[in-house]
């Protein structure tokens, strides 16, 4: 028979299990999340790297880095291209928001069906579709010039070129980003304009597009931090010329310069850093400041889609935005896979080939960076799939004290640069694992990579968990079910759709991912971003085509088959 002391010693160790898993959640994810930020700000700080005996206190990296000229021509570079791709991607986007969801267009399901594969699918595939087709000696800029009367104005090989290349990749997210302000807004005012006797354009064009400000400055935020950071297109388009960006210049700094100026780029990734973080508190203050725009209370009006004379004009320019953008894009890295020569002066039909797939197999590169890929995107994506469920039910299903910061915690890697996460992850590596045991293994990689997608495994997954009611947990505690328990057995079990959806877009972002690797990758553990970078510079373009083929490949089939089980809804998500 239990007695009663044995009943109140069981009932302490379950309440204080509960309690202890969710602190060991909270600390874990703080420093695995913010504490490689740490090293960093101590690195740019240090006069010696800090793997080295000795060293002390100062400012001179700040100082080295705020003199160097190249300096300020890498953040002025970065800063014009951002704001020429910022620019274009908002008014693309805005536009094709608007005409997509508010007009009764021909084919619209089927183009908003191809907004989403820049955001789903790898981007540096697509990138190097970019290249095949639009570079100087590419299969389209070569055609026209050959073909026909019309000048060829655009140069991808400068600031505004790399800006065009951006604007494709950025357009998309500000479309979903202003699509969804459309879905959740009021119609009442665009009514009010057509029952006063304004034509359906003339009212939406005065009523309800310019509601939507917040969204567009919401979008512009993100997109302009996001092009702070890119890495792979100056990498590709901008060293033959000489132009640096601010990632291109850390890189360089860090790789070929002798020594190596490791404290200066810790400071310039310090900076780069608060600037980024500066621009994610202004774009929560603009998320946060839409109460000035609504236009009634209640239920929102519905709307039916618009319809006027000139939307088939509009179908047609959207088709002709789809084919530039990736239809021909993506046509050109197939059409370089798997031809011998890709050139306007010979017919491709003749020179057809399976080499560079070959190629691809019989290369121990090649085919150790695909599987490297594979596994970190399979086994990384499993334990970040573990950990954003864990760190989302302790934030909005717990009743610790310091809950509420822990989803601004797993948010704040979306404002990390992925070369800032690599670097993080270096010097911590290099204070805590000082034979290099983690950081030259896959492991290392893996960590850092699963960081950077917690955010976007946390929003896939929040809004599952959000829909479900309290009611089961208050059932099961009033049951004599711990937190612990009650979350394990009944919210698990119930939202284990999400938790499949949340893992295969961690796995799909994983799998693409290259950014944090330049840091930390060793001999015998390339990721197939960086293979496909590394030797596109060497001229080897088929088989790296062929390699980004299969990528695109490997990502399409995880999608579609996510897509049959679960649905459309919950990848839309993703992008918000």
């Amino acid at each position: 028979m239990l007695t009663v002391p044995a009943l109140r010693r069981s009932s302490w160790a379950v309440r204080h299990r509960s309690t202890a898993v969710q602190y060991l959640v909270w600390v874990l994810t703080v420093v695995v999340v913010v504490g490689p930020l740490v090293p960093v700000v101590w690195a740019s700080l240090w006069s010696t790297p800090l793997y080295d005996d000795g060293g002390s206190w100062t400012l001179a990296n700040y100082r080295n880095l705020l003199s160097d000229p190249a300096w300020w021509t890498a953040v002025g570079n970065t800063a014009v291209f951002a704001g020429l791709a910022t620019a274009a991607a908002l008014l693309a986007g805005t536009a094709l928001a608007v005409a997509l969801n508010r007009v009764r267009l021909p084919g619209r399901r089927v183009f908003r069906a191809l907004m989403l594969a820049p955001i789903l699918l790898p981007g540096l595939p697509l990138m190097l579709g970019w290249i095949s087709m639009y570079s100087k000696a590419g299969y389209v800029t070569s055609w026209l010039d050959r073909h026909t009367p019309v000048p060829v104005f655009w140069d991808l090989y400068t600031v505004p070129g790399m800006a065009l290349v951006a604007t494709g990749s950025l357009t998309p997210l500000v479309y979903m980003v202003v699509s969804t302000a459309l879905a959740t807004s009021d119609h009442t005012l665009e009514l009010a304009a057509r029952t006063s006797g304004a034509g359906p354009v003339r009212a939406l064009l005065s009523a309800t597009v310019p509601l939507l400000r917040p969204a567009v400055l919401n979008a512009g935020v993100i997109g302009f931090a996001l092009c702070f950071e890119v890495v792979g297109l100056p990498m590709l388009l901008g060293t033959s010329n000489n132009i640096d960006f601010v990632s291109t210049y850390l890189l360089d700094n860090w790789r070929n310069a002798y020594p190596p100026r490791q404290g200066l780029v810790s400071a310039g990734a310090v900076l780069l850093l608060v600037l980024l973080s500066a621009l994610l508190v202004l774009r929560n203050r603009l998320a946060g400041d839409l109460a000035r725009f609504t236009t009634t209370t209640g239920k929102p009006a519905a709307s039916e889609p618009i319809t006027f004379r000139g939307r088939w004009v509009v179908s047609a320019l959207i088709a002709w935005y789809f084919a530039v953008t990736l239809l021909i894009p993506a046509a050109g890295l197939t059409l370089q896979a798997f031809t011998s020569v890709l050139s306007p002066f010979i017919d491709p039909w003749t020179v057809l080939t399976t080499d560079h797939f070959h190629t691809v197999w019989n290369n121990n590169q090649f085919r150790r960076s695909l599987t490297n890929s594979l596994l970190i995107a399979g086994v990384g994506g499993l334990f970040a799939t573990i950990a954003v469920t864990a760190i989302a039910l302790v934030a909005h299903r717990s009743q610790m004290r310091m809950r509420r910061g822990l989803g601004h915690v797993v948010l704040y890697p979306r404002a990390i640069p992925g070369i800032v996460t690599g670097m993080a992850f270096f010097w911590s590596f290099a204070l805590l694992d000082k034979g290099g045991t983690i950081r030259s293994s896959l492991w290392g990689i893996g960590i850092a990579f699963a960081v950077r997608s917690l955010a976007l495994g946390y929003t896939a997954f929040y809004p599952a968990l959000a829909a479900l009611g309290e009611d089961l947990d208050r059932a099961a505690r009033v049951s004599g079910a711990d937190w612990f328990t009650a979350m394990r057995t009944i919210l698990v079990r119930i939202l284990r759709p999400a938790i499949a959806v949340s893992y295969v877009l961690l796995f799909v972002a994983m799998f693409a991912d290259y950014d944090p690797a330049l840091f930390l990758v060793t001999p015998g553990n390339e990721v197939i971003g960086l293979t496909m970078l590394g030797l596109w510079a060497t001229g080897s373009a088929g088989p790296v085509a062929a390699l980004a083929l299969i990528q695109l490949a490997v990502t399409a089939l995880v999608l579609g088959l996510a897509r049959l089980v679960f649905g459309r809804t919950a990848f839309r998500r993703t992008a918000q």
